[in-house]
C-alpha cells in the first residue's frame, strides 16, 4: 500500500469513519451471480478436463478474468493432472492421508 493511500485512510478514520469495508458505489455490476456459479460448476462436472478458455467459450457473458476467480475461489477447484478437482477432501481421503502420515508400527 502506498503512503498516499495510508494517509487517505487515516484521514477517513479521523473524520469519523468506523467501517473498513468499501462503500457501495455505482458502476458496472458484476456478472458473477448466484445463477452463473452453479452453471459453471455443472459444466466442470460434465467434463473435468475443461480449460478456462473452453469455459470462456461456453459462457461469453462472463469475463475471462472473472472465470478463474469463480472456479478457484467460489467453487474451490484446482487443476490437478489437467483435471479440475475439488480442494475439499472427503472424510475417507482425510483418514487415508492420516494413516499414511502416521503409520502404526
Amino acid at each position: 500500500m502506498t503512503d498516499g493511500m495510508v494517509r487517505k485512510w487515516v484521514r477517513h478514520f479521523k473524520d469519523g469513519r468506523t467501517n473498513v469495508h468499501d462503500e457501495a458505489r455505482s458502476g458496472r455490476s458484476s456478472v458473477v451471480n448466484d445463477g452463473s456459479v452453479p452453471k459453471v460448476n455443472e459444466k466442470i462436472r460434465e467434463n473435468s478436463r475443461f480449460t478456462i478458455r473452453m469455459l470462456c467459450d461456453e459462457f461469453p457473458q462472463i469475463s475471462k478474468t472473472v472465470l478463474p476467480e469463480i472456479v478457484t475461489n467460489r467453487l474451490n477447484y484446482r487443476k490437478l493432472c489437467s483435471r479440475w478437482v475439488p480442494k475439499m477432501l472427503t472424510d475417507v481421503h482425510q483418514k487415508k492421508r492420516l494413516d499414511i502420515s502416521y503409520p502404526i508400527h
